[in-house]
């Protein structure tokens, strides 16, 4: 690699992955809108492992729909990148999801008529490329489910479809990875599995990984912590342990009024 190439490389690796200025989504009504996020500022590193918390409405999915271009915002700006992806059309933003970003829905969305190994390689297809079976089967082994690998959804439980999303959402090695809940449907040994995989994929491929949920151990496995409330960030904290995230989402209240007051 010549030293321009190494440079432009370098630069590229300081760029933040995700930014958010001033992100503002409302539903409902114009008379009475319900405002889900409330102009959030966030910069995601590349090649960090970021946890999303805060209590239920606090616009934790709501802002990952807006990340990942299913939601346009009100307000606000939205970077993958250097790319200001806010105002891509609906062809932009998906092959922006089909190439760049990967996401696991709380509710799977897999094919019901696709095996487990062919909804894994879906993204590969659906982008005109070939399908690298070894990798497909790789990721299915490092789920768990090696020997699931030709069963259909309707044959699988929902923890072993949670572990099937979270494989083909890897399979194109995407630079941002948004999970929503991701282990929320899953034994502890499973879970520990699959934010291991995660924690894998930032710290030995470089990749970037964003995960919403609401289990302080999960939130562990993350280099920091975002804490959502009422649609606004109300807080973060560094290199979590579980005990201080679950002492932290206790006292919630506590960080809107320091907020409030700075």
């Amino acid at each position: 690699m010549n030293s321009q190439t190494h440079e432009t490389r370098s630069a590229l690796d300081t760029q933040p992955a995700l930014t958010v200025h001033d992100l503002t989504r409302s539903y409902g009504d114009a008379a009475n809108p319900v405002r889900a996020l409330n102009g959030i500022d966030l910069t995601i590193p590349t090649g960090s492992f970021i946890a999303v918390m805060g209590p239920s409405g606090s616009g934790k999915s709501t802002f990952l729909n807006c990340a990942a271009g299913l939601e346009r915002p009100d307000g606000g700006r939205v970077l993958i990148g250097m790319d200001d992806v806010t105002d891509w059309s609906e062809s932009q933003r998906t092959k922006l999801r089909r190439d760049r970003i990967g996401i696991v829905f709380q509710d799977f969305h897999l094919m019901p008529y696709l095996t487990a190994e062919q909804n894994v390689g879906l993204p590969r297809r659906l982008a005109g490329g070939r399908v690298d079976k070894q990798l497909v089967r790789d990721l299915l082994g490092r789920v768990g489910l090696a020997e699931r690998r030709g069963h259909l959804p309707g044959q699988l439980s929902g923890g072993q479809q949670q572990r099937v999303a979270i494989a083909r959402a890897l399979v194109s090695r995407p630079a941002v990875l948004l999970a929503d809940e991701p282990t929320g449907a899953l034994d502890s040994s499973s879970a520990r599995e699959i934010l291991e995989l995660m924690r894998d994929s930032v710290n030995e491929l470089g990749q970037t990984v964003v995960i919403v949920t609401h289990d302080p151990v999960a939130a562990s496995y993350a280099d920091s912590v975002v804490f959502l409330v009422d649609g606004r960030v109300a807080g973060r904290m560094d290199r979590p342990d579980a005990d201080a995230v679950a002492s932290q989402m206790a006292h919630l209240d506590d960080l809107v009024m320091a907020g409030a007051a700075s």
